[in-house]
């Protein structure tokens, strides 16, 4: 297609890239290739352009001179340094963060059902008219009187 409508005045280059990516949108495995294309004039430019957007082709700028291409590059490797260096941190980071929650998950869980038990008792409670205490009705053991009745005066002597 660039080659009619250029009218054979472009010089192509492309490589399939061997690996499949991963598109950050969707997250499915894309094939992709790459490509390099060298014209002259603004109008042969405007019409690759127009043919790259088409096919919604990414275009990076490519500078003129050596030196600034070659600058370019160093600043692409420094980047991508960067990049490797945040994703190892976070790596790392994210390691630590879990390993700490396994040492407490044992505990974790032991909480949570306890929680759940006093929710679950506390749900089957009625309250007074006057809505300052709960009632609750109960069977136990004549021989534990004394202490259930030891344990609601101390723990309304410490409410209060």
């Amino acid at each position: 297609m660039l080659w009619r409508v250029c009218r054979g005045n472009v010089f192509l280059r492309q490589a399939e890239i061997d690996t499949p990516l991963e598109d950050p949108v969707t997250g499915d495995q894309v094939n992709k290739s790459v490509f390099i294309i060298f014209f002259q004039g603004e109008q042969l430019k405007s019409r690759v352009k127009k043919i790259c957007e088409g096919f919604r082709a990414t275009l990076y700028p490519c500078p003129e001179t050596p030196a600034e291409r070659r600058e370019m590059a160093i600043g692409v490797m420094t980047r991508i340094e960067d990049l490797n260096t945040v994703l190892g941190q976070t790596q790392d980071h994210r390691h630590r963060v879990l390993v700490a929650a396994a040492r407490n998950i044992k505990i974790w869980f032991i909480k949570v059902r306890k929680i759940k038990a006093i929710y679950y008792t506390l749900n089957m409670l009625n309250l007074d008219v006057t809505q300052k205490c709960l009632i609750a009705e109960c069977w136990c053991p004549v021989q534990d009187l004394d202490r259930i009745q030891q344990a609601l005066r101390r723990g309304t002597v410490s409410y209060q």
